[in-house]
Formats: C-alpha cells, structure tokens, sequence
C-alpha cells in the first residue's frame, strides 16, 4: 500500500474499534506518528508500541483540542451506538471545533453509505440525495455530521463504506459465524445483492485519503470490487465452519411474521436494551461485557437461526449496486479483497470461533 504519510503526525479516534484497530497498525507500518483518543487504556490493548494514547473522552474540548496541535491529519472514526444521536453530535461538534482551533491539516471521517436515499434499493454514487426523513438514529446523525463538515472550514474526505465485513466484524462475520454454529442464518428468496467491503480495503481507503495531495470538502463511497449475493458471503463462512450453510425463506413469509415496521422516523433515544448494554459496561468493562454477552448469545440460540428483523431483511433484499469509480479514479483507491480473497484472509480467525 503505496502512501505518503511516513513521519506524519496522525490521530485516531475509536482506535480500538474493529476498523480502527487494523487502521492504526496500517499507519503504524506505513511510517506515521500515530496517536489515539480512548475512552480507557484497558481498550487500547494490542494495539502496536510507539502509539501514543490520550484516555479521555471526545467531548473534553480542551484535551482534545490540546492532543490535536500539531497533527497533520485527524482520522474520525468514533461513533458510539449506546448514546443516542444528539450526544454522538455534541461530541463531534466539539471535536471538530477543537480540530479548528489546533488548526489540524485535514480530516479524514468514516461515515456510511446508508445516508443515501436510495440505499439499499437502487444504485448509490456520491451525488445521491440525503433527504428521506427516517432511517434510523444512526442515518441522521451520519447525515448531519457530513453536512457539518462540507461546510467547514478544514479539508476534509468522507469515506461511506459499505458493509464492512472481516476479522471483527461485530455483525456481518462475528454475528453470522456464531449463528451458523449455533443454528443457521435465514436469508430471503429472492435475495438481494451484498456490496461488501473487506475491512483491509476499508483501511486502504482511509490511507489513500490521508494522503491525498489537493483535497478539499469531498465524499467517496468504498465497496470492493463487485458485490456479490448475501448466501455466497454466508455459505462462505458456513464452508470454513463446516455447517450448514444458508437457509433460504420465502420473503412474503419472513415479512409477514415481522408485521409491520416500527416507526424509525422521530425522536433520538436510546432503547431499554442499549441502555442496559450502557450500563453493562460501565459496571464490568467493555470487553468483559461483550465476552459476556457472547456467552449467553451462544447459550441462547442453540439450535435457533438468525432470523431477521425489518433492517436485516431491507439490507437482504436490497439489489442497489454502490458505485466507486470516484474513490478510484481520485483517490487511486484499489480494493484488493474480492468475496474469495477475504474468506481466505478470514479462515483462521473463523476457525476460532470453533474452540
């Protein structure tokens, strides 16, 4: 991976989640000075030595504009599920005012690609609209911080990746994997199109970005090289796993045992069930929270198949195609995992899931 960064002052924020991780050891490679925000040290475990790390939160403005000054580029990649919208976009703003006034190089953020309207019925390409209201907490938020943004006044790449898929993959690997030990994983007939991105080419984009000599306030939506059906992604793992693969239900069938879709269009509030994984947390420790929840998840569901809900089944059904030709023809951006190569990438870490 071809870059420019070597002796760059870089920081990262959500450093220890699943994209940031593989993110931080790429930069750590390529030569750069990395440093990153974590909310506890205990988070930042495995992450490669000569990382510099700042423990705190994004919206002490002050620690943060302090770890700023003097950064050539800001990786934004923190974004936390178990606060509602209005507390990710407090956050953020307060990041973004105290990146201004450290008078950071540039920024590179990851939003998503389901800001689009069209997601996930029709094709996507950066000049798509945002306007649909609904979607969910997440959409909106992700919409409202790429609209900040393009309005700012630092240069700044939003990278919309799509299904990021890979080694931690907390619902597109890990998720799949552990329903198909414990029971199987129900997709739609007729089903729709998976424009999945290897997490490897997801880093390789931010990477790219970074290092873009003339940017200025753009969008660039990162899938890999051609998407591919849902099943050829789960009757891969399934293939690793030796299970069963996927089981294929009508999709008449499937939406009428769901019933109608809830109402996602108003208010910004955390579910009884995020509160209570908020909670878990703060009592027993990320990590050990989430190892717990795996416990009982596995308990739970043996002999049971993940069925899905209202969003999985629209994600299923989707036959939209994401087009990258921006983020290759501007960025140089490459995706180099096709579905094959990143189930080879992926077997060890799969077969884990077995012991």
């Amino acid at each position: 991976m071809e870059t420019d960064l070597r002796g760059s002052r870089v920081f990262v924020t959500g450093a220890s989640g699943f994209i940031g991780r593989r993110l931080v050891a790429a930069l750590v490679k390529a030569g750069a000075e990395v440093s990153v925000l974590s909310r506890s040290r205990a988070a930042l475990r495995g992450l490669p030595q000569g990382v510099k790390a700042r423990i705190g939160s994004i919206s002490d403005r002050a620690l943060v504009e302090t770890a700023l000054h003097g950064q050539d580029v800001l990786f934004n990649l923190a974004y936390d599920i178990r606060a509602t919208a209005a507390e990710n976009l407090s956050g953020f703003d307060k990041l973004m005012a105290a990146a201004e006034a450290a008078e950071v190089g540039r920024i590179v953020h990851t939003s998503s690609i389901v800001v689009y309207d069209a997601w996930p019925d029709r094709d996507c390409t950066e000049t798509g609209s945002m306007d649909r209201p609904g979607g969910g907490h997440y959409r909106q938020a992700k919409i409202e911080m790429e609209r900040r943004l393009m309005a700012g006044r630092l240069p700044a790449a939003i990278l919309q990746p799509t299904i990021v898929w890979g080694p931690g993959s907390s619902l597109w690997t890990d998720g799949f994997a552990r329903a198909l030990l414990a029971g199987g994983v129900i997709i739609p007939e007729p089903e729709g199109l998976c424009n999945g991105v290897f997490v490897d080419d997801a880093v390789q984009a931010c990477i790219k970005a970074a290092a873009l000599p003339d940017l200025r306030h753009e969008r660039f939506v990162i899938s890999g090289p051609e998407p591919f059906p849902w099943s050829a992604l789960v009757d891969g793992y399934a293939g690793i796993l030796n299970t069963a693969g996927a089981t294929r239900v009508p999709v008449e069938e499937i939406a009428r045992n769901l019933g109608p879709r809830p109402d996602d269009s108003t208010g910004n509030g955390l579910s009884l069930a995020a509160r209570i994984s908020a909670a878990g947390r703060r009592a027993l420790g990320h990590r050990r929270f989430e190892a717990l929840v795996g416990f009982v998840k596995a308990k739970l569901s043996k002999g049971g198949a993940l069925y899905p809900d209202h969003h999985l089944l629209e994600e299923y059904s989707g036959k939209g195609i994401c087009h990258i030709e921006l983020a290759r023809n501007r960025l140089g951006y490459e995706p180099e995992y096709d579905l094959e190569h990143g189930l080879k990438a992926s077997e060890d870490y799969l077969r884990s899931f077995k012991s």
